[in-house]
């Protein structure tokens, strides 16, 4: 892939820290055309990127589409409520679900905190973030495509590891079909629970929508133990392990 076109892509602003890797998974879809690549870049990222995120400023939890409408203290309760000792969270595409960390320990206590996001600015509003709190957390900037590298990132933090997948499903799947289920098969050998959520509700609350989601059910249901399974804030969150 010719780097000057990679380049030429991300002089958008919201799109200047995103990995090469995904700009160029984007190129190819786009078929090297800027304007239909960056389309696609926006779709999945810079949809989340407005103005008061790429600032960092005001409660970034509160403008961040993917974590507005999570009531923290309950969602995490729910969550946690029943499954044991945690030392290690692993938030991949986390968006700015960093800033969460002092609800998180609050109901799990001081654990190791990785959010893994691919725009770079949310990576580093939640490194400032628990800089300044002193708090037990890094974020990295990575591309979730890149299957070994996640896992080799899972493999050197504390045991047991739960790993969040909030709202990623849908969008890994736009990206290349049936890329979730190999995605959440690899990466569950090296974590004890894997926490999804799938969108019951437009971004906007403006749509409901079936969260049924048969296919995706269906495999995990085969390949997992479903350890809990319930509604909230317009999520389904599903709770897994391996069998």
């Amino acid at each position: 892939m010719d780097m000057e076109l990679i380049d030429e892509i991300k002089r958008k602003r919201e799109l200047s820290k995103l990995p090469d890797s995904i700009v160029e998974r984007a190129a190819v879809m786009g078929k090297g055309d800027v304007k239909e690549s960056r389309a696609l870049l926006r779709k999945y990222f810079g949809v989340f990127l407005t103005n008061k995120v790429l600032k960092g400023k005001g409660d970034l939890l509160k403008v961040h589409m993917s974590s507005k409408k999570r009531d923290y203290e309950k969602f995490y309760g729910e969550i946690f409520d029943g499954l044991g000792d945690v030392k290690s969270v692993i938030d991949l595409g986390a968006g700015l679900n960093g800033f969460s960390y002092g609800y998180l320990k609050e109901v799990v206590g001081d654990v190791n905190y990785v959010a893994v996001e691919a725009a770079g600015q949310e990576v580093d509003h939640m490194n400032k973030y628990f800089f300044e709190n002193d708090f037990s957390g890094r974020a990295v900037c990575m591309d979730l495509f890149e299957v070994e590298e996640i896992k080799s990132l899972l493999e050197v933090e504390k045991r047991p590891r739960f790993v969040f997948l909030f709202q990623v499903v849908d969008a890994l799947e736009n990206l290349e079909r049936n890329f979730s289920k190999k995605f959440i098969t690899e990466i569950s050998e090296e974590c004890e629970k894997i926490v999804i959520s799938l969108p019951t509700e437009s971004l906007g609350r403006r749509k409901k929508f079936a969260a049924q989601r048969k296919w995706i059910m269906d495999f995990l249901k085969e390949h997992f133990m479903i350890e809990k399974d319930f509604k909230m804030n317009g999520e389904r969150v599903v709770v897994i392990s391996r069998k």
